[in-house]
């Protein structure tokens, strides 16, 4: 008598021996796919500001603004931020970055010394990644070759070229793609038409929440770290900024420097830092975030904070960034195709 093959368990070997031998020849085909990426990153990150553009685009048109207007005007205001920011923000930054990483070993030491702690591995670390962080900024200023700063200038510049360029085609015919892509949609049937319309409003919605809700911390703590006298508040500002992308923790990262560096300076000093640290995250929390957001996007605290520390754990700061719009991407096809997922687990409990 023959015995019946298991093509189940059969299938599952052959793909761990498949994964295995990916695994081993990691070395070959790792630099290939980085190499590919490289090429392709520049034109997913301008599909990316296009999309996010796009909803100001369709707002603009919507009050009867042509299209090249529309898209002349959006183009503009980008440039004038990105000109702005580079001109006044930037070096303002860095200064203040430099000088924060520079003392850093004095609050670590004044804080020693006020409350009796024992902070020498503390310190020891925060000198060594500090002196090297200031060091790498040290060399692409001025240690470098003229050539190699050259080289590096020219490919940053290059690449920013291109992806503003292609970004400003993909905003000219998102309108033309969206609709081919619609399309081909319907001609798959109604149920994957509605799973990728309801994506789409949901990271649109999330999306443009995001930059809202991003650009309203940074104003706000900007301006209520410089009322107060803090040395640090552009740092402040553009940390709490772009904090928020880490839901939960990102506003403690941000309040937990302020109050450090507050705490050597005065007591006036800490206690108005403590007050802002304590108030206004509440206040962003329970009052600005869901007037922004609204009902939307609205994920279990805990599964947000498991899907942010996985994507930080895998994928560093891009995962945590990622992490988020990703699992809102799941959630709309586990809900869509809920029914269809409660078949097959029935099935499969069936044959166990």
């Amino acid at each position: 008598m023959k015995k019946n093959v298991n093509y189940k368990y059969l299938n599952i070997l052959l793909i761990l021996g498949i994964v295995y031998l990916l695994f081993l020849m990691r070395n070959l085909w790792l630099g290939a796919v980085s190499k590919i990426i490289g090429i392709i990153l520049p034109f997913v990150i301008a599909f990316g500001i296009s999309y996010v553009l796009y909803p100001f685009l369709k707002f603009l048109m919507e009050k009867k603004i042509p299209k090249a207007i529309s898209v002349f005007i959006i183009i503009t205001l980008v440039l004038l931020v990105v000109g702005l920011t580079t001109y006044y923000v930037v070096p303002l930054f860095f200064n203040q970055l430099i000088n924060l990483l520079t003392n850093l070993g004095k609050v670590s030491s004044d804080i020693a010394l006020k409350y009796g702690v024992d902070t020498k591995v503390i310190n020891d670390t925060i000198n060594l990644y500090s002196s090297k962080i200031i060091s790498g900024i040290g060399d692409v200023l001025s240690s470098g070759s003229f050539i190699g700063i050259l080289s590096k200038s020219v490919d940053y510049v290059s690449k920013s070229v291109i992806i503003f360029i292609v970004s400003v085609y993909f905003l000219i015919d998102m309108e033309k793609i969206r609709g081919k892509f619609k399309k081909y949609l319907i001609k798959k049937g109604a149920k994957k038409y509605h799973l990728f319309s309801n994506i789409d409003k949901e990271i649109t919605s999330y999306l443009k929440g995001l930059g809202i809700f991003m650009i309203i911390q940074f104003f706000e703590y900007t301006f209520l770290f410089l009322i107060i006298g803090h040395p640090n508040f552009l740092l402040l500002g553009v940390l709490a900024c772009i904090t928020t992308v880490i839901p939960y923790f990102g506003g403690i990262i941000t309040n937990v420097i302020a109050l450090l560096i507050a705490s050597v300076i005065s007591s006036k000093l800490f206690i108005l830092t403590l007050i802002i640290t304590l108030v206004f995250p509440n206040i962003d929390g329970y009052i600005i975030s869901p007037k922004i957001y609204g009902k939307t996007n609205q994920l279990p605290p805990l599964l947000t904070i498991f899907v942010v520390f996985a994507g930080g754990a895998l994928l560093g700061f891009m995962g945590i960034v990622i992490a988020v719009p990703l699992t809102i991407i799941i959630m709309s096809v586990i809900r869509s195709y809920k029914n269809e997922i409660s078949l097959s687990i029935k099935k499969v409990k069936g044959k166990m």
